[in-house]
């Protein structure tokens, strides 16, 4: 099955008397696929002052190996609950729902089946510095960042449905959203723009959202929120009892989504004379999101400009990282690398703004792509942005398709593209093992040396058991193939016209 998404199965027989504690068993046997999301609903036609907070939803899940995983659904309003929960095994799965008052219970079956899912983005199981999915398939993150108009309503369909197609066709496989899960209230930013009011609880606005998250969903697209559950400038919670119950409906209806990252907060929750929440907040609310995340997203939080302060938290499992926006390449791989925990990937948010000129240099076609590579020779996930001003101007901002820098995109996509052609994903940064340059490695297997100045350049721990290939970085195409490695283990590359990479690989 091509897109498996098979959720008119899910619905139970629903709509007993709430009084009647009898458990109902489904009678049939409902198929979802592996990493989809299964989904009930639910009728309790019990009378309750406020359904959000008055009763809960509380399931039990016996997964095919016989683990149990405990979770809850969700208020959906007209006196209607829902469940979802997202299988990540092959087989029998069975589950016993109930509500706390125990106004009802209700037991059923279904089976999880292959699907075209990649698995949930997280880190890679074999080389956690780099994205990847549960399961163990791969993924090179394309990013792309956006404004605050994408989840509107004041933003025409016809408009939205033709950006993602040509997202879509230029090979972008995340978007950085900037009002996702809460408004940005602010001039030049989010105010203005009709997105979900997700704060108070109201699941009429939550259901908006999720329709175009849908969306994404199918056309394979992954989510990072700029703003997270607690944004700037945006109207959420700040009673600790109503931060846990936000954050937990907020799991209960977007864990099961495989296409989401978690962000505490942003942008830059601890900016300095801006801070609008303190780092003991949020240490605090990432613990609270990581305990109560039975799906294990990945998390991590907004930082500012500067070195990532929570980069060795044990509640992040990712890193964020702004900046530097430089066009000095030694430098913004060095800050990078610092900041690269060795077991969590790193996203680099706000590092290549192209028009951005809140702190970033005026890149030409050459910087972005040289930045580009650098970016991801050390090992970092770029999102790439196209503005003129502010993140929330130019294309970024108003997605206007004749105001996008054509040029830039393309610049980055084969970047992009010539990187899946290495598996990167065995490597790690060594700049131990060379004199200049960047360098990835699987030592003794592979190694991948970027020089932007062509000057020789002496590798360690190489000899003539290795093949030998220079490709040309402004022109992928041309690649020559070298004879031998001299007795000095230094290579010289072809000529002075360019920036090479230098690709050696075991000889079999």
């Amino acid at each position: 099955m091509n897109r498996l998404r098979i959720f008119t199965l899910f619905f139970l027989v629903i709509g007993f008397a709430y009084a009647d504690n009898t458990p109902i068993q489904s009678s049939q046997k409902n198929m979802v696929g592996l990493w989809d999301r299964f989904e009930i609903s639910i009728t309790n036609n019990k009378q309750y002052a406020n359904p959000y907070t008055n009763v809960t939803l509380n399931a039990t899940f016996t997964a095919p190996d016989g683990q149990t995983i405990q979770t809850w659904g969700f208020y959906d309003g007209d006196r209607t609950w829902k469940l979802r929960f997202m299988p990540d095994q092959i087989g029998h799965w069975e589950y016993k729902v109930t509500f706390s008052d125990n106004s009802k219970h209700i037991e059923g079956i279904f089976e999880c089946v292959e699907s075209d899912i990649s698995g949930m983005i997280s880190q890679d199981e074999h080389n956690p510095i780099w994205f990847g999915f549960k399961g163990g398939k791969r993924v090179l993150i394309r990013s792309f960042h956006i404004g605050d108009r994408f989840f509107a309503q004041n933003w025409p369909e016809k408009q939205r449905k033709a950006f993602l197609d040509w997202a879509e066709n230029q090979g972008y496989n995340m978007l950085s959203i900037a009002s996702h899960y809460l408004n940005r209230d602010a001039k030049n930013r989010g105010r203005g723009w009709q997105t979900p009011d997700l704060w108070p609880l109201n699941a009429v606005e939550w259901r908006k959202m999720e329709t175009i998250l849908n969306d994404l969903a199918q056309r394979r697209i992954m989510v990072f929120p700029f703003a997270g559950f607690f944004g700037r400038l945006s109207d959420f919670p700040v009673d600790p009892n109503e931060q846990e119950l936000y954050i937990r409906y907020a799991l209960a209806r977007l864990g099961p989504y495989w296409n989401v990252l978690f962000n505490v907060g942003g942008p830059e929750p601890n900016l300095r004379d801006k801070e609008y929440l303190t780092p003991a907040e949020v240490n605090r609310l990432g613990t609270l999101i990581q305990q109560l995340d039975i799906n294990h997203h990945l998390l991590s939080v907004h930082n500012p400009t500067g070195d990532d302060r929570y980069r060795d938290e044990s509640w992040t499992s990712y890193g964020i990282l702004q900046g530097p926006k430089t066009t000095d390449r030694a430098k913004l791989n060095r800050i990078l690398r610092k900041n690269h925990h060795p077991t969590k990937p790193l996203f680099a948010q706000e590092t290549l703004w192209g028009g951005n000129t809140f702190g970033h240099p005026k890149y030409t076609n050459e910087d972005i792509r040289k930045n580009a590579i650098v970016i991801i020779m050390s090992a970092a996930a770029l999102n790439f942005g196209d503005m003129e001003g502010s993140s929330s101007t130019g294309f970024s901002g108003n997605l206007t398709l004749s105001d996008r820098h054509q040029e830039w995109h393309d610049t980055v996509h084969q970047v992009w593209d010539f990187f899946e052609t290495i598996p990167f994903y065995r490597m790690i940064p060594r700049q131990d093992l060379i004199d200049h340059g960047y360098c990835l490695a699987e030592e003794g297997q592979r190694y991948l040396i970027y020089i932007e100045n062509p000057k020789p350049i002496t590798i360690q721990g190489i000899d003539n058991q290795y093949n030998i290939e220079w490709i040309r970085a402004n022109n992928l195409s041309e690649r020559i193939t070298a004879q031998s490695i001299n007795d000095e283990v230094r290579l010289t590359p072809p000529d002075q016209k360019s920036d090479w990479f230098l690709y050696l690989t075991k000889k079999q």
